[in-house]
């Protein structure tokens, strides 16, 4: 893993977070005139939707040109209360001028999570930038498990091995739902890939990733083996062991 920066609180480490997605804008937006990022669920994340959706941030993106995906999603209608669709659009989507046609969620409407995986792989086909024939997202956000699972691919599940899609759907037992998640292989091509984790309850995961030393992964997170770059970003309290 790389080595995790460290900001003195909350409020700091979103401030560098939403620059930081700044520059991946600017960056792609020069190069081929859009920006394609993948959201991730999670409270650590809601707070940075809620500050770029208010100004000065939200006054730095002409929206029009970006295009917004879920990197993870349960499959649940979009106005539960457990959707990832439902928690962006309330904290970022209905407070900006977002255009309905950039907004890619995933079909949860479907008979059933396959389904739905194997029309938002689809969906990123026809969406993404293509380099080499392969879809690229300009900057992937990821969370952080307590058990060391980011997006959907969580221990022990079959997620985990899929090369040949770059999203797929998963049962996850100890939560008992079915989820659909972007793989490891679209997250690794990402331009820029940011991972954030904050306050205490990520303490030891934190600590567990920074000490381990052995070549094979042994949390789902050591698989995001980025080709380009990637950060990663963590308060003090998350940072209190290392």
């Amino acid at each position: 893993m790389i080595k995790p920066e460290v900001f003195e609180s909350s409020e700091s480490l979103h401030e560098a977070a939403a620059e930081y997605l700044i520059q991946c804008y600017e960056t792609a937006v020069s190069d081929h005139d859009s920006f394609h990022i993948a959201l991730s669920g999670g409270s650590t994340p809601k707070k940075l939707y809620q500050l770029l959706s208010k100004a000065p941030y939200t006054d730095k993106i002409d929206w029009q040109k970006v295009h917004c995906y879920f990197g993870d999603e349960r499959f649940v209608a979009h106005d539960d209360e457990q959707s990832n669709y439902r928690m962006v659009k309330e904290s970022m989507l209905d407070s900006i001028d977002f255009p309905a046609k950039n907004i890619h969620a995933v079909n949860t409407s479907l008979d059933c999570a396959p389904k739905s995986a194997e029309d938002y792989e689809k969906v990123m086909a026809d969406n993404l930038p293509k380099e080499n024939d392969q879809g690229v997202f300009d900057l992937v956000l990821l969370g952080l498990g307590t058990d060391g699972h980011t997006a959907s691919l969580f221990p022990d599940t079959e997620i985990l091995t899929v090369t040949e899609s770059n999203c797929a759907s998963v049962y996850v037992e100890k939560m008992e739902s079915w989820r659909i998640s972007i793989t490891f292989p679209v997250i690794n091509r990402a331009k820029h890939i940011l991972l954030l984790s904050e306050n205490v309850t990520k303490a030891d995961i934190v600590k567990s990733l920074c000490e381990w030393d052995k070549p094979e992964p042994n949390y789902p997170i050591q698989r995001v083996q980025p080709q380009h770059e990637m950060r990663w970003y963590i308060d003090r309290p998350a940072a209190m062991f290392i």
